[in-house]
């Protein structure tokens, strides 16, 4: 039960008029495939040097948040499924957000020997993200380092066999963009919801952005064809907490939306609560309150660490560093970035021109990944 000083936190939040916030659960940083824009092993943390949340302390934590309103979960990495208890993760976090609550994992799809989608929805799954970026083996395991899409494929039907709702992260390259428009052509009989995605000017990327980045703008002009006369499906419908806008085809099964956020960045709707493999929870990557968690979990105060989040969220607004736009979206898996306490951690950002991102800009925010 909260008191009255937190519930007045929540009530402050929905005055503001954003989604309610969710968890953003950074699992582990460890991955067996090595993706160009992503390259975890090269990340001088990769692998923790620290120890990781365990099965009950996401389970504790959920069952806080639960009591916060909040009813949704979303695990990343890293590749979560190498986690050997990944199936008692998503049950803890099940139970501790209660009946209703969305549970999603994003993954590459190759799941490991002795783990299976059904296991998954089991212990409490709803939905699931997967990470496919062309549908041809070579070309795959070219940008992947390794993997087989024909089994990402598998991983989906299975899914939406099971009832579990399904989207599809693709990041848009220009040496692979028809890569790319294969991959959103699946939405064409499958009622998936297909993201594609900007490549981002960050870590490992930087070193292909110059030559591989490519605008959502520039990726809609050659889409016309589909998107004459799409009808926009509701984000809710979705399972989508973020703004953006998903358009169906007409006669599609499913969908195609953006994540844009080195064109058109916003986080004006941005909601996660984003808690990192050793268990540090940051609210925002502008303003930075970040606030470790194993210490309320050792001594049972989780509930001044959600109003410490709450409050962080809320006071963002007035952030000087915060002007409606962000050009990074780190996924903070590693623990070991520098982060001074209780300061900004970037410099105040040029307020841009009004046309900087273009006509076709769909204001897509974070994306869950």
């Amino acid at each position: 039960m909260l008191d009255e000083p937190q519930r007045g936190l929540v009530a402050a939040f929905a005055a503001t008029g954003r989604n309610h916030p969710y968890l953003a659960l950074t699992l582990n940083s460890l991955c067996n495939l090595d993706c160009v824009f992503c390259k975890p092993r090269c990340m001088p943390d990769y692998g923790h040097k620290d120890r990781p949340l365990t099965a009950r302390d996401y389970a504790a934590i959920a069952a806080e948040a639960g009591a916060w309103g909040i009813r949704k979960a979303h695990c990343s990495g890293g590749e979560p499924t190498l986690r050997a208890d990944i199936l008692d993760v998503i049950a803890g976090l099940a139970e501790g957000l209660g009946p209703g609550a969305a549970i999603g994992i994003t993954s590459h799809g190759n799941l490991r020997r002795g783990l299976s989608v059904e296991q998954l929805h089991a212990a409490g799954l709803t939905y699931l993200n997967l990470s496919l970026h062309s549908l041809d083996p070579a070309r795959s395991a070219a940008i992947m380092g390794g993997g087989d899409p024909g089994t990402t494929r598998r991983t989906l039907d299975t899914a939406l066999a099971l009832g579990l709702r399904v989207k599809i992260n693709c990041v848009l390259q220009r040496t692979y963009l028809d890569d790319a428009f294969a991959v959103a052509q699946l939405a064409r009989e499958l009622p998936i919801a297909v993201r594609l995605i900007e490549l981002q000017n960050i870590g490992p990327a930087q070193a292909l952005f110059d030559a591989e980045f490519i605008s959502e703008a520039e990726v809609r002009e050659r889409l016309q064809e589909w998107f004459s006369g799409a009808g926009e499906v509701p984000r809710t419908l979705l399972g989508v907490r973020s703004p953006g806008r998903y358009l169906r085809p007409a006669g599609w099964a499913g969908s195609i939306g953006f994540i844009s956020n080195s064109s058109c960045a916003t986080c004006s709707d941005a909601n996660r609560i984003k808690i990192t493999p050793t268990g540090v929870a940051r609210p925002c990557i502008l303003h930075n309150r970040d606030i470790p968690l194993k210490p309320h979990l050792a001594e049972g105060t989780l509930g001044d660490a959600f109003a410490h989040l709450f409050q962080a969220m809320l006071d963002r607004d007035t952030n000087d560093a915060w002007q409606g736009f962000h050009y990074v979206d780190y996924d903070l898996r590693w623990d070991r970035m520098e982060r001074p306490e209780g300061t900004p951690v970037l410099p105040l950002l040029p307020v841009l021109p009004t046309d900087a991102a273009g006509p076709s800009c769909s204001r897509a925010s974070t994306g869950e990944r």
